[in-house]
């Protein structure tokens, strides 16, 4: 092929190139004048304790005649036959030494989780006002005009508001999730897709009668994984993906908040009690436009298969050592 028939091929290419360069730097790497906000959602007694059937725990005698051969009648208290397992076994973004990948945070804190005090114990849950929080990043931009990039919304999932009351634990769930710019580098214009972790963690402190304080003690982390979030407002599946993450459950539990011990004063006098449960929410949210991805479990679990993976060889190196060895 001539020179002369190259230079259009080659100038058409650039073209394309400079294009889908403008493409991505619009969707991608959207940092300038960054600014990370988050707010609670808090709603007088979220959960209706009171309205609940009642619940009756079955005595030791009745638990042995079930088990001979009697029909066993479950109520709230008894939970369920089955357990709900889920698969521990994630992969998460990690963001070291990679152009591509971008994090960032969110947190509250002074919080309580309940709208009254107790002088029922630690895990009364009567009052409880937690109902939820928002995350929003914007950024400013080539125009200087404030943009959002991300916005989502977590609520109090009350599928089952028996677990909070019997085990004093506590599930989220997605209530609202839209991404429009990523703070990442895109790695492909062709892609134009997102790959999202966030993971949440509850922290307190509180005090026990005894005098023991539990200073920054983690209740409970979530996570949620989402693959393949499109960018381009304009692709075919843009709405349905978003649409389709609202009510979708979180990886993850925790306790509700331990109301620390304290006194209060009641018919003038002070009265021991326990307080309101203070509490703060912390949420990493990392960005990555290639798979770039560590085990969760390899991560949090480091140390533990170290350890675990040396016992295993020096038991194998024992049964093959002589004894006279070992």
């Amino acid at each position: 092929m001539s020179k002369k028939k190259l230079l259009p091929i080659t100038y058409y290419l650039l073209l394309v190139i400079v294009i889908n360069s403008c493409i991505a730097s619009k969707i991608g790497s959207a940092k300038r004048g960054e600014n990370l906000s988050m707010q609670i959602t808090e709603k007088k007694d979220v959960v209706n304790f009171a309205a609940l059937k009642e619940q009756v725990a079955p005595s030791l005698a009745s638990r042995g005649s079930n088990s001979r051969g009697g029909i066993l009648t479950l109520s709230p208290a008894t939970g369920s036959l089955l357990s709900l397992a889920t698969d521990a076994i994630k992969k998460v973004i990690s963001t070291e030494k990679n152009k591509y990948t971008a994090g960032y945070q969110f947190g509250l804190t002074d919080l309580v989780f309940y709208d009254q005090l107790s002088n029922e114990g630690p895990f009364d849950p009567a009052g409880m006002q937690f109902k939820g929080f928002r995350v929003v990043r914007t950024f400013k931009n080539k125009e200087g005009n404030i943009d959002t990039a991300f916005t989502a919304s977590f609520a109090l999932d009350t599928t089952n508001v028996y677990e909070i009351l019997n085990n004093s634990l506590f599930r989220l769930k997605v209530q609202d999730f839209q991404f429009h710019y990523a703070k990442a580098k895109i790695a492909s214009t062709h892609k134009m897709k997102l790959n999202i972790d966030i993971d949440i963690s509850f922290q307190t402190s509180y005090v026990t009668p005894d005098g023991t304080l539990n200073a920054n003690i983690t209740l409970g982390k979530f996570y949620l994984f989402v693959r393949d979030a499109p960018l381009d407002s304009n692709a075919s599946n843009y709405h349905s993906f978003y649409n389709g993450l609202k009510g979708k459950s979180l990886t993850g539990k925790s306790f509700i908040v331990p109301r620390s011990f304290g006194y209060h004063i009641e018919n003038g006098s002070p009265t021991p009690g326990y307080s309101q449960g203070a509490y703060s929410i912390n949420v990493n949210v990392k960005e990555s436009s290639k798979d770039v991805f560590v085990s969760k479990v390899l991560l949090e679990n480091t140390n533990l298969i170290i350890d675990a993976t040396r016992k295993n060889v020096e038991r194998e190196l024992n049964k093959k050592l002589p004894k006279n060895v070992q």
